[in-house]
């Protein structure tokens, strides 16, 4: 028999017994999915990291402050807003910002709250116009020229600050920080294991909020054709002069490196889930080589009349692995459409979308075919070794 026979014959095996193959390729498609699915979350959390350094570039450095006393409870920075002004004016200095560097900008700003004797601890973030407006409006491009105090609240946090009835917060006022914001909207939010109740004010707002958190490290991008190393000297010296009292040192870090570190640990943690979600591939994986140990068995009269007719036993272990093959195959790519369709519609309930790449896919089928070489082998052999005598008599 040639390979396409082989194939044909194959497909009218598996054909013959639908509802059993189907139970078989269950745990196939469970676990190719959720590898698919796990990856797929890693690689949009490193392009979201990638995405949060994007705008750090190539001449920057990041100075980052270590105080003299390692064991204090408490660690207080001396960097200012009004210190940038100050180290605009260093030689070999473009430009000075609060540090962008390594998982800033997933959450946003986090201000506590207050309506009366009611508070909620808000995840502000930028307005997104796609977001699921239940209640109200949401921000507008003139509530940001205007500079109108205005928010929009995520349905949980209004029920912590309003109660049940949201709606009935729309156009009251509730104080963020030392401001009276008027609630103008109540956003759905997200739902889930790994939901994200953001709430958005205009952007001018929210630079304001930023403005009042304390600046952990400060980002400074070097002009071209100075070094960064004696740029960092004198930005050292200015901020020594700027804050003589302080008990610290001024340290020089990479928000590349920073950035890559991020991508490492995300790696990590993702592979090690992929393998733990992979359990799944070896159970349907035992369910292959059992389905294929009773196709043998039921078979043993047919094997050996193709056996004594002059069927070699390469062709008959190629004819059973090939079924084994296309029952995992078969199996992977519907657990490769399924995952990449909940990857896609997961992205609209977490704060990043995951990202499904050509490597994911190509790994997901590469996989699904090998677990069905590795599982089939074994029942194709013994096909394959069948006394031919035996097999038609017994």
């Amino acid at each position: 028999m040639n390979l396409w026979e082989l194939i044909h014959s194959a497909v009218l095996s598996l054909r013959t017994h639908k509802l059993r193959v189907f139970l078989t390729m269950i745990g196939i498609i469970i676990g190719i999915s959720s590898v698919v699915i796990i990856l797929s979350i890693g690689e949009g959390l490193k392009a979201q990291v990638n995405e949060s350094t994007s705008d750090v570039g190539a001449n920057t450095i990041t100075v980052n402050f270590e105080p003299s006393d390692l064991n204090s409870t408490t660690v207080d920075t001396p960097f200012e807003h009004k210190d940038f002004q100050s180290l605009k004016n260093v030689d070999g200095v473009e430009s000075v910002a609060k540090s962008s560097s390594g998982l800033e900008g997933l959450v946003g700003v986090i201000e506590n709250a207050t309506f009366f004797d009611k508070q909620s601890y808000l995840m502000i973030n930028n307005y997104d116009k796609s977001s699921n407006i239940v209640a109200g409006r949401g921000i507008t491009q003139e509530d940001n020229d205007f500079k109108h105090y205005v928010v929009v609240l995520s349905k949980d946090h209004a029920k912590e600050l309003f109660g049940e009835e949201i709606n009935k917060g729309i156009g009251k006022g509730i104080k963020i920080k030392d401001e009276f914001f008027e609630v103008v909207g109540i956003e759905n939010g997200s739902s889930g294991l790994l939901s994200m109740q953001y709430d958005y004010v205009p952007k001018f707002a929210k630079k304001l909020l930023e403005d009042d958190v304390s600046i952990s490290s400060i980002d400074v991008k070097i002009k071209q054709g100075f070094d960064s190393d004696s740029v960092f000297k004198e930005v050292k010296k200015e901020l020594n002069v700027l804050h003589p009292d302080v008990k610290g040192s001024y340290t020089k870090g990479d928000p590349k490196a920073v950035s890559k570190a991020f991508e490492k640990i995300i790696s990590g943690i993702t592979i090690f889930i992929a393998v733990v979600s992979g359990i799944s591939l070896f159970v349907g994986g035992i369910g292959v080589m059992n389905i294929m140990y009773v196709s043998v068995t039921e078979r043993r009269r047919e094997i050996g009349i193709r056996r004594a007719i002059g069927a070699k036993p390469s062709t008959i272990l190629l004819q059973f692995l090939i079924e084994s093959i296309f029952i995992t195959g078969i199996g992977g790519i519907v657990g490769i459409v399924m995952g990449y369709l909940i990857s896609l519609i997961s992205g609209a309930f977490l704060p990043f979308k995951p990202v499904v790449t050509i490597g994911i896919l190509i790994g997901a089928s590469i996989t699904s075919i090998t677990v069905g070489i590795i599982f089939g082998i074994i029942p194709a052999y013994r096909a394959a070794n069948l006394d031919p005598i035996k097999a038609i008599y017994k």
